[in-house]
């Protein structure tokens, strides 16, 4: 898969966009991987717009103007309402590169810690980079972070479970891609590398040296085969890595209500593998 198209994207979008694009759009910033440059050839572009204040431009509009102005689009998507990013609009390139644009007024884009790690590169007003300097400064309770991933972890445990029971893999597969998730942040946040956007983006990978490569290769779910019995051994193994993972929670104490619960999830799990 080519990503020359979302490069020259890029490479049109920095030195050129103060030109190029409608005055309409008062900021513009790059976000996810390209900002961090960690973008390989399986990365999407994701791009982030300001409408100025006091224009009569719509979403719609905007999604139509932005299309535009990718050029060679041969599937898109939206406008869809996404929290904490706003309008969502997706364009799929003619080499399958992706380019994802998030479209917000100054009355719909929210202070969030994800801000700080945008790549501003248009900023009429110094709207943008007064938001991502406020940004810098929340703070963010890891205690409640740790306690949400820990209940969303075993929640989707039990889901991903009853769906096997079920015999709705698939279904018992998507959970447990919620699982992962849930995995990473508690690994992100016990190494002290928590933050929503900046860090290790692929926790598996670059901790392996740390949590020894069993485990992340626990963290890869790797299927040998799509069976009853392997979706519910992935399900085994991640609920006895998470359960040993966050047994010692010195800095971040579990209830004794919630951790008997999450026992009570292990032991099905376990008699039904």
């Amino acid at each position: 898969m080519s990503f020359g198209s979302l490069e020259q994207l890029v490479d049109r979008l920095v030195p050129t966009v103060g030109e190029e694009l409608p005055l309409w759009i008062e900021s513009v910033s790059i976000g996810g991987s390209y900002a961090r440059d960690e973008h390989d050839a399986h990365s999407d572009l994701d791009l982030f717009f300001v409408i100025a204040p006091g224009s009569d431009v719509t979403v719609h509009h905007a999604t139509d103007a932005l299309f535009d102005w990718v050029g060679d689009v041969v599937l898109r998507r939206g406008p869809v309402y996404v929290p904490h990013f706003g309008y969502s609009i997706t364009a799929v390139l003619a080499d399958l590169a992706v380019c994802q644009m998030n479209v917000n007024t100054r009355e719909t884009i929210e202070l969030n810690p994800m801000r700080s790690a945008s790549r501003i590169v248009l900023d009429r007003d110094g709207f943008m980079s007064s938001l991502a300097d406020r940004a810098k400064s929340l703070t963010i309770d890891l205690v409640n972070v740790y306690q949400e991933y820990y209940s969303y972890f075993w929640i989707r445990a039990l889901y991903a479970f009853r769906s096997v029971e079920r015999g709705e893999l698939w279904r018992a597969i998507e959970y447990l891609a919620d699982m992962r998730k849930a995995m990473q942040q508690v690994i992100r946040i016990q190494y002290g590398r928590y933050s929503p956007v900046v860090g290790p983006y692929h926790p598996a990978k670059r901790y392996e040296e740390q949590l020894g490569p069993g485990t992340a290769r626990i963290l890869e779910f790797s299927l040998p085969e799509y069976s009853r019995q392997s979706v519910l051994q992935c399900i085994l193994e991640s609920v006895k890595w998470f359960s040993q993972a966050t047994r010692d929670t010195a800095g971040f104490p579990i209830e004794p209500g919630a951790r008997d619960s999450a026992e009570m999830i292990e032991r099905a799990v376990r008699g039904g593998a």
